[in-house]
């Protein structure tokens, strides 16, 4: 009777230990995004999140994290495309002829994330709704963001 009553304590204390987070989890959950956006999304979920999600005059890049939640690294590279909602549709915006990529392979480590960048200086932007897409571990990820009334792109210093 004593071993029995030992291994059903045992096991209770196994069930109960599992229903907690573990480290790590607790720190994932901390770093989740709390904007209302990204609240519908699955905490494994590898997504993309725009750090500050109104543009103005003085920016010329729109800061982004990846987050992966997951127990993989994932891999992504610098490529990115932007793109503006007119009339409930997204239109992708050209870059310019001299555009370019750098050739560049990162990675995001499981349960870790990374800031990427969007330049937008260059571009001919205008007061609206954007979003930054980017592939990223073989998906298109994206969120938006917004330029400001009596913002227009290409900025100064890249004229």
């Amino acid at each position: 009777m004593n071993q029995a009553n030992f291994i059903f304590l045992l096991i209770a204390a196994l069930a109960f230990a599992s229903c907690r987070p573990t480290a790590r989890q607790a720190m994932v959950d901390a770093e989740q995004p709390t904007d209302s956006t990204e609240a519908v999304t699955s905490a494994d979920t590898l997504r993309l999140v725009i750090i500050d999600k109104s543009i103005s005059r003085i920016d010329s890049v729109v800061q982004a994290r990846i987050i992966n939640p997951n127990d993989y690294d994932v891999n992504y590279g610098q490529e990115y495309t932007i793109e503006r909602e007119t009339d409930g549709h997204w239109q992708q915006v050209p870059f310019p002829k001299d555009f370019g990529f750098t050739s560049v392979l990162s990675t995001v480590a499981a349960h870790d994330s990374a800031t990427v960048y969007g330049h937008i200086g260059l571009l001919h932007l205008t007061p609206g709704h954007y979003r930054l897409c980017k592939p990223i571990a073989g998906k298109t990820l994206s969120d938006d963001f917004f330029i400001r009334s009596g913002v227009k792109f290409p900025t100064e210093i890249y004229r």
